[in-house]
């Protein structure tokens, strides 16, 4: 090797740096390579990640019931002003529109018994639905001190059933506003809470009051991070963001990008199908863009987005994947990612990482010391896959669920 030429590896990178020799003092070649080092450090802090779930609250499509403890004892100071400010004057409310992304409001009050003042049929525009919540608003609070949310839980849940097989891919909602710590009938709130969580229907939560004991109960009946009070402040965009969140998701048989993985901590608005199938670079590739009009290779914008894709290969396979294509794809010595039919190629962005110096294709590779890294393969190799295809949303409507 020529005298002074120095050569760096970055084994994160997979390649090898060459630093020619120049007639530089050693506190100047010092600062230089300082320099330098900073240059290959600094992708690591400008960040990019997949698709965040969109979140325009004059688009959402859902079905939302809203229950209100009208008992003797409940506070209802502020609880009509908050439910009205969640809804958009823009936002389409009932159904019949060109537009689907559209949604319906039921709303049950209940004592020591439940009463749906109005289902979802009744109310079929924003401005059916101001009325409606000025016509609670100026009703008296019922003269009896007994609060029974399990009888309103069951109530919301026939109100949905009572429309099974419409609106079926529409995400339904149910909140609850109370600041009473009641009793119940049959069930304690919180089973029949769970029952709801476990078709797919969250439960929000608001405390009217400011009891940290009633907080502490609401929130065992709440669904994860969806216990709110009305007094903190940010209580609108709060259910508004429980409300985005909860129409984020993914079609029957794909699983969202959640990090951690199975941790639901953070939803991303993309989904990946992992195929029970083996195939070469270019019949993954296929498999993906016939499998479904929006999907595509999987992308892997960051390391967290490798992690999650080995993870969910590895959950359905009874023996160790360590090896997957995903959608790096080389045109005339250019990387790109792959997209779906009809959509322009999304190029490489460096601070994703660095692919192999060979134009050849690409797999996730994991090696024995634990790392991964893509890797240059033979685009006739079988190996496992991942499809990608962006979530349902907001800016997203999905038919079916």
């Amino acid at each position: 090797m020529p005298k002074g030429i120095k050569i760096l590896l970055i084994r994160e990178y997979k390649t090898a740096f060459i630093l020619p020799y120049t007639p530089f003092s050693k506190k100047k070649m010092k600062g230089l390579f300082g320099v330098f080092l900073l240059f290959l450090v600094l992708p690591n802090f400008q960040s990019i990640s997949d698709r965040q779930c969109a979140s325009d609250v004059t688009k959402m499509w859902l079905d939302v019931v809203i229950i209100i403890d009208n008992c003797k004892i409940a506070s209802t100071n502020l609880v009509y002003e908050t439910i009205l400010s969640l809804f958009d004057k823009n936002l389409q409310i009932g159904t019949g529109y060109a537009d689907p992304r559209s949604t319906r409001v039921g709303f049950i009050t209940y004592n020591y018994n439940a009463t749906d003042v109005a289902d979802f049929y009744k109310l079929q525009s924003y401005d059916d639905l101001k009325s409606q919540i000025q016509r609670l608003k100026m009703t008296p609070l019922a003269t009896t001190t007994i609060s029974r949310m399990d009888t309103a839980l069951y109530a919301a849940m026939n109100m949905i059933n009572s429309t099974a097989g419409f609106r079926d891919s529409y995400k339904k909602v149910v909140i609850v506003f109370t600041n009473v710590h009641g009793s119940y009938k049959t069930q304690p709130p919180k089973d029949v809470s769970k029952a709801l969580q476990m078709k797919g229907i969250p439960v929000i939560t608001v405390n009217t009051g400011s009891s940290s004991d009633t907080q502490s109960w609401l929130k065992n009946i709440a669904s994860t991070n969806m216990a709110f009070a009305i007094y903190d402040g940010n209580v609108t965009q709060e259910i508004q963001k429980a409300m985005t969140d909860t129409n984020c998701y993914c079609n029957s048989g794909w699983i969202q990008y959640t990090w951690p993985w199975n941790a639901n901590q953070k939803a991303y608005g993309t989904c990946v199908y992992a195929p029970n199938v083996q195939s070469n670079r270019e019949g993954a590739k296929q498999y993906c863009h016939q499998h479904d009009q929006n999907a595509y290779l999987v992308n892997e914008l960051d390391q967290q987005k490798r992690t999650f894709n080995f993870a969910v290969l590895n959950s359905m396979s009874s023996s160790p994947i360590n090896a997957f294509y995903n959608g790096l794809i080389n045109l005339n010595n250019v990387w790109f990612w792959d997209q779906p039919d009809q959509k322009p190629l999304q190029p490489l962005d460096p601070n994703s990482g660095a692919p192999p110096a060979r134009a050849a294709c690409v797999a996730d590779m994991k090696y024995s010391d634990g790392t991964t890294a893509w890797t240059p393969v033979s685009c006739a190799n079988n190996f496992h896959f991942l499809c990608e295809k962006v979530a349902c949303d907001t800016d997203n409507y999905c038919e079916y669920a």
